[in-house]
């Protein structure tokens, strides 16, 4: 989001514009998360089209080459409070870049949401992954949700050591290749 933006107060309805806040990732650049906006569409197709093909495989458990039409307005058109997507941006010549996004929505069970995420593959393993997963789970956690679920493929260990690195695992059960575990927060300063 660029400050002009920030400053018109064009924000859409429930704009929870306490979430925004900058980031130090493990190298050094200074990004910004921030909850998504309806206008990120285009960033967002932006951002698939720089995804790898093994990075779009593991968030979607398909080699899409392009997603469905219809998932990019879902995807940022959010209430902020039962589904919510937070994207990490930096800010460039040709004015602020998406470079991952995570998100909570609702599942069939009764206060557990579903997280996902994804990072661009150049910004893998800097750190930006756990930051924009803690800031979901916290986000989530101050709207009420505290138990959390989320599918990985089971050779995706990169996301696997993510998750046991971050919060608090309380089951994880595999079942052709694909592996769901349940958790919370980790208490702060655990």
């Amino acid at each position: 989001m660029s400050a002009r933006r920030a400053a018109t107060g064009g924000d859409p309805p429930g704009y929870p514009r306490e979430l925004i806040h900058t980031i130090l990732v493990d190298w050094g650049a200074t990004l910004r998360i921030r909850p998504i906006r309806p206008d990120d569409e285009a960033g967002l197709r932006e951002l698939f089209e720089r995804l790898s093909t093994r990075t779009v495989f593991q968030r979607f458990f398909r080699a899409w080459r392009k997603l469905p039409e219809e998932w990019y307005p879902r995807f940022v058109q959010v209430d902020y409070e039962q589904r919510l997507a937070l994207v990490a941006e930096v800010d460039g010549a040709e004015g602020a870049r998406l470079l991952g996004v995570a998100r909570y929505e609702p599942t069939d069970t009764d206060g557990v949401a579903e997280v996902a995420l994804v990072v661009e593959d150049s910004w893998q393993g800097q750190g930006l992954g756990r930051r924009l997963l803690e800031a979901i789970v916290d986000a989530a956690d101050k709207r009420g949700i505290h138990r959390f679920r989320a599918d990985t493929l089971s050779d995706n260990r990169r996301i696997l050591k993510l998750l046991a690195q971050t919060v608090n695992i309380e089951s994880s059960t595999t079942e052709q290749g694909v592996t769901e575990l349940t958790f919370v927060p980790r208490p702060r300063g655990a």
